[in-house]
Formats: C-alpha cells, sequence, structure tokens
C-alpha cells in the first residue's frame, strides 16, 4: 500500500510540478503569491495534508511570523494567504521547486552576510510597503517542532519602519500515536528522501493558529521578534498539552474494613 500511495501521489506531484514549471516559464514574476495559491492548494490535495486552521490571518500588510519544521508549512500557509515568503538563498537553486518560488515572489536571504540581511529587509518594506503580506520563519532553520527557538531580529526591522502588523503564526504537528513524526525536516536531511517519506503517508496533520495581530508602531525589532516567540512559543505549548493523551482514570479498589480485628 505505501508503494502504491508512492507511486500514484508520486505522478500527481510530478505532473503537478510540470504545469507549475511551465506557468513559471510563462509568466516569471508576474505568477506571484496570488497566482501560486491555488498551484498550492492542489499541492496540499495532492499530499492529501491536512490543514486545521485557528484564529484569523490579519489583513494586508502584514508580516507573518512562524515557528518552521518543516517544507509542508509553506505549502499550507502560502495555499491559505497570497504571501511573498523569505526563503533561505540554496532555495533559488533547487530544480523546479527554486524557479516556482522565485516566480511566487519569495525573497531569497543568504545567510551569514550583513550585506544580504539588508537588502532582505529592504526587499521586505518594499513588499509591506506595496500593501502586500509577507511570510517568514524567524528561527533561521527548521527544527523537530517540540520547542521554538529564539527569533532573529533582522526581519522584524521591516515591520518596525512601516509600524505595520506582525502576525505570530504557530505551526504544530499533533503527534501520531506509536509513531515516528514524518513532517520534520531537519539537520542532513535530504529533499527526495523526505517527499518520498511524506507520499507513503495516508495524510499528514497539521495546525496553523493565527495568533492577534501584534503592531510594530513605535516599537523596535527586539522587542518584536521578543514579544513574537513568546506568543509563538505559548501557543505551542497549549496545542501540545491540548493533542496530549488524557491519563485514563483508574478506579480506586473498595477498601474493606474488618468487623472484628
Amino acid at each position: 500500500m505505501r508503494v502504491l500511495r508512492i507511486v500514484v501521489k508520486g505522478g500527481l506531484l510530478a505532473a503537478h510540478f510540470a504545469l507549475g514549471a511551465a506557468a513559471a516559464a510563462v509568466f516569471g514574476r508576474r505568477l506571484g503569491p496570488r497566482l501560486l495559491r491555488p498551484w498550492l492548494r492542489a499541492a496540499a490535495a495532492i499530499l492529501n495534508l491536512r490543514v486545521r486552521v485557528l484564529g484569523t490571518p490579519t489583513p494586508a500588510p502584514a508580516l507573518y511570523a512562524a515557528n518552521h519544521v518543516s517544507w509542508l508549512e509553506v505549502v499550507a500557509l502560502g495555499s491559505l494567504v497570497p504571501a511573498a515568503f523569505v526563503a533561505k538563498d540554496e532555495v533559488r537553486r533547487w530544480p523546479v521547486v527554486g524557479r516556482l518560488a522565485d516566480a511566487s515572489g519569495a525573497l531569497f536571504l543568504r545567510r551569514g552576510s550583513a550585506q544580504a540581511a539588508s537588502r532582505a529587509v529592504t526587499a521586505v518594506v518594499e513588499c509591506l510597503a506595496a500593501g502586500g503580506r509577507v511570510a517568514a520563519f524567524p528561527e533561521g532553520t527548521s527544527t523537530a517542532g517540540a520547542d521554538v527557538l529564539p527569533f532573529k531580529h533582522s526581519l522584524f526591522e521591516a515591520a518596525a519602519r512601516l509600524g505595520c502588523d506582525v502576525q505570530p503564526v504557530t505551526v504544530h504537528y499533533p503527534p501520531r500515536s506509536g509513531r515516528r513524526p514524518v513532517a520534520p525536516f531537519i539537520g542532513d536531511d535530504e529533499f527526495l528522501p523526505h517527499l518520498l517519506r511524506v507520499l507513503a503517508e495516508p495524510a499528514i496533520e497539521l495546525e496553523l493558529v493565527f495568533a492577534p495581530a501584534i503592531s510594530a508602531h513605535g516599537r523596535d525589532r527586539a522587542e518584536l521578534a521578543a514579544e513574537t516567540w513568546a506568543v509563538v512559543s505559548a501557543r505551542l505549548d497549549e496545542r501540545r498539552r491540548a493533542a496530549s493523551p488524557r491519563p485514563a482514570r483508574v478506579a480506586a479498589a473498595p477498601v474493606r474494613i474488618p468487623l472484628h480485628a
């Protein structure tokens, strides 16, 4: 059954990627996040990504700041809101995916370069100032999803300059009883082996929690990063507690009191 799922879903996804690559070649950056949304929705359907949304995305312009576990939440979040994603520069060189990301208006960031970070902030400012939405993962890397790493400050500078909204978004993959988590894409994971594991799954559940937006008016980037991190972290703790199985109640054994010593 696993092999059949990989073959069927993999074939559908390959055809879908070919369609996306053709659209990217024709439209280029005119494709944009708004036109990419239907493509991402179809990709989520092929992967059988079951997304539960809690809360409401804030209207544009806004910076969505989320914890990061896997490329799957890019598909999920991008299918819900027309946002330009801040992506690591390596993504630009990925086959097909890189072209699609570029055509969608992704803002590429080369890690470890102050100059590149400054250019990325400028690009985010321009997108927000034009009334757009930007989605970023300020941890700077993906994690196993158990905790939220401290948020880096740099991209919050764009929101601080404009005084626009920052919306904390918590990504949570409910645990699967007795089974190894499939979603995390971390460390030395390679895309193709991870994709095959995802395709082999009947379905993958994902929760996106949109907390109330934080106004950046009069705030500096360090304050915004710290407050957003605190909200995302607290919501993750809440979702993990809600997903934990409650211990079964054990009826106390009756106590027998002897009538005679």
